[in-house]
């Protein structure tokens, strides 16, 4: 009796504990209250084993309660798999089918005639040898369990594990002693009692989150792969060797399944084959899409070396008007039919992909600038010939922007940028082709960190003007100074205007920018003012300021902070500024001419200039463009011209100034054409402000123009 209870209490509070926390908490509920049920029957089976007379036979009424345990806790690994697999495909139950079998050829093969000599054969046969058949079956799939979630495992498996492994040691103890007919040994049921508790113990471990596991890669093949070539080896021996009838039909009946698991493995992967090629395939051209381009595109990066690669955007321009027009359908048909001739126009040597709507991309491998032009003109030649759009003869033109590897990055990511803004420049400058140009780039990487330091520089006051001086060509005087601005910059040392101008007009920089040097350029003018300098001072106005309707109000309180008449400063404003906001700009302007200050027409001839601009604006200064001036004493077209916009200025009451004086021919043409004010290097380059004062007296004493004191 003491021994019955020293069994069954372990046991039966060992399956309390799992019971309860099966009860208690929701998580795996069902795999948990069948282990505890596993255990129950362990239990049941044991304390029928302890009472006297109650295993002195084999196979014994306990016999069927023990083995009761190994189909509760196959219930249980699959109750726990599926919480943890998306799904249990056919695959999975072929696994285990094939695990079974295999097993049981493994043991019918090792342990068959000593079971049989043991147990006289019949029903006690297969008793005995099912405890074996069940052991390595759950060894096989605590191996299965392991692999597929590697070794990291948390607590709870671990402990798992271990008490089905202590079971298995038990049972082969049991078995063996069994066969024998000896008395079992004292690890035997010691082994029996550490399987439950450590089942319990792993029951009220801390939750953790089911980790998803996905059954694919060589893990899933490890354990079939075996059994199989077990099989195999077992028909094999019986060739050579009588090996157990049992045995050659469990090994067969395994290659069966086996050969089965190799056919669906087989449509698995012809499936997927399948399967990945639509991925990487546009449904409506058939050319490759955005993911196979990119999967080809790190490819080759991957292995560039010293080589090299081209990266091309395409992209159709008015492609939006044909949908408006012809519909969607139409648009398809023209993308089909384009997907071809741009296939044709790269050949085989480069991947023409469908990115969406109607932008393609080019990959070609080993190729420079001089192969990827030609290939983009081939294309610009391709589009030539109409497209037959519903019985439309439809003619399309596409903008193609390239980048090249090494020379504009070696990354995928930033390969594809630079192509799309190579391809918005062709777009932009209508040229149908565009490498890649850093310096037209208003997305760099290199941009955006001086467009970083130039933001710190304002706030540290490294902005500095240089001043040029615009003089009286009657008097020979020093009329004003235009401001323009540098940066000490603190590694790269004075930077002229053109090093950051362009990169920071498109930014919320340029306004906070203007005002500043705004605000320098007349307190600067006031100091001289102070010294007995009737100067005028120019300043340029940005598009950002110009649309801004606070912007009159902003320099009336920079004069009156200054002290200086509106009369005394000048704002040059750009033809090109107008064409972003007419209305407003127009607004801002009149403001700022009822304000006092004096405006001026700056690069005049270049860019939208028109008369109407002229006839409009309220400009009181017309600023000929120093393009046509600087060669003026040796081109008649360009003096032809400087002549005839000064006559214009003239007869429009406006005071004209030429920019870009460098030579004595070019100033004595402008004073003899009626020009009123000139600046250039001829005069003076831009100077500091502690050197200007000199100039200007230089000139005022000498009444001869000014001096080279630089």
């Amino acid at each position: 009796m003491l021994l019955v209870v020293a069994v069954g209490t372990p046991l039966l509070l060992a399956t309390l504990a799992v019971l309860v926390r099966a009860l208690r908490r929701p998580d795996d509920r069902g795999a948990w209250l069948a282990l505890g049920l596993a255990i129950l029957v362990q239990a049941a089976g044991a304390i029928w084993l302890a009472v006297p007379g109650g295993g002195s036979a084999f196979p014994a009424h306990a016999d069927y309660l023990l083995l009761s345990f190994f189909p509760l806790v196959f219930v249980a690994a699959l109750l726990f798999a599926r919480r943890r697999l998306k799904r249990l495909s056919a695959a999975l139950w072929l696994d285990a089918m094939i695990g079974a079998l295999g097993a049981a050829a493994i043991v019918a093969q090792v342990l068959g005639e000593t079971a049989e000599r043991a147990t006289g054969g019949g029903l006690a046969t297969v008793i005995a040898l099912s405890y074996p058949m069940f052991d390595v079956l759950l060894v096989v799939m605590v191996l299965v369990a392991v692999t597929l979630r590697g070794w990291l495992v948390s607590p709870v498996w671990l402990l798992l594990g271990f008490g089905l492994m202590a079971h298995v040691g038990a049972d082969v103890g049991y078995v063996s002693a069994g066969f024998v007919g000896e008395q079992r040994p004292l690890w035997v049921p010691v082994l029996g009692l550490i399987s439950p508790v450590a089942i319990a113990v792993a029951a009220w471990c801390p939750t953790v989150e089911p980790r998803k596991v996905a059954l694919v890669g060589w893990r899933t093949l490890v354990t079939p792969t075996v059994l199989a070539l077990v099989a195999g080896g077992l028909l094999l021996a019986d060739h050579f060797n009588r090996t157990s009838t049992p045995a050659i039909l469990f090994a067969a009946a395994t290659l069966v399944v086996v050969l089965i698991r190799m056919a669906l493995t087989f449509v698995e992967n012809t499936e997927l084959h399948h399967s990945r090629t639509l991925a990487l395939t546009d449904e409506l051209t058939g050319l490759a899409n955005r993911r196979a381009f990119h999967e080809a595109l790190r490819e080759e990066l991957a292995e560039l070396g010293d080589g090299r690669l081209a990266v091309a955007m395409v992209d159709l321009d008015r492609f939006k008007d044909l949908n408006d027009t012809l519909g969607h359908h139409a648009g398809d048909q023209l993308l089909t039919k384009l997907a071809a001739r741009l296939q044709d126009a790269v050949g085989n040597d480069g991947l023409v992909a469908r990115l969406g709507g109607d932008e393609f991309a080019l990959l070609l491998p080993n190729a420079g600038l001089a192969r990827t032009a030609d290939v983009g003109r081939r294309i610009g030649a391709a589009l030539q010939t109409p497209f037959e759009i519903d019985s439309l003869e439809v003619v399309m033109d596409a903008s193609v922007g390239a980048a090249l590897a090494p020379d504009h990055g070696v990354e995928a990511a930033s390969l594809l940028q630079r192509a799309d803004v190579a391809m918005y420049q062709a777009k932009e400058a209508r040229t149908g082709f565009q490498s890649y140009d850093s310096s037209r780039d208003r997305h760099s990487r290199e941009r955006l960190q001086l467009i970083a330091e130039l933001r710190h520089a304002l706030e540290r006051d490294e902005l500095i003007l240089h001043y040029q001086p615009k003089v009286n060509l009657e008097t020979g005087l020093v009329d004003g100074v235009e401001a323009l601005v540098r940066w000490q910059h603190p590694v790269h040392g004075l930077r002229g205007p053109g090093a950051f101008l362009p990169h920071a007009e498109h930014t919320a920089l340029m306004r906070p920018l203007t005002l500043h040097v705004l605000e320098t350029a007349l307190a600067q003018l006031a100091e001289w003012r102070a010294e007995g300098l009737e100067l005028h001072m120019a300043v340029n106005l940005a598009v950002q300021n110009l649309l801004d309707l606070r912007t009159p109000g902003q320099i009336a309180a920079a004069l009156k902070r200054h002290g200086l008449p509106a009369r005394a400063l000048t704002l040059e404003v750009t033809e090109s500024l107008m064409l972003h906001d007419p209305q407003r700009a127009g607004e801002v302007l009149a403001d700022l001419k009822e304000l006092g200050v004096s405006l001026a027409l700056d690069d005049f001839g270049t860019g939208y200039s028109s008369l109407e601009h002229l006839k409009r604006l309220p400009v009181n200064e017309l600023k000929i463009d120093k393009s046509f001036v600087m060669a003026m004493d040796r081109d008649p077209a360009d003096r032809a011209i400087v002549a005839s916009t000064a006559a214009l200025g003239r007869s429009l009451g406006l005071r004209v100034v030429a920019e870009g004086v460098e030579s004595h021919a070019s100033a004595s043409v402008l004073a003899a054409i009626g020009c009123d004010l000139a600046q250039g290097f001829y005069y003076s380059p831009p100077v500091s402000a502690a050197e200007l004062p000199a100039l200007v007296r230089g000139a005022r004493d000498a009444q001869v123009g000014v001096v080279d004191v630089t």
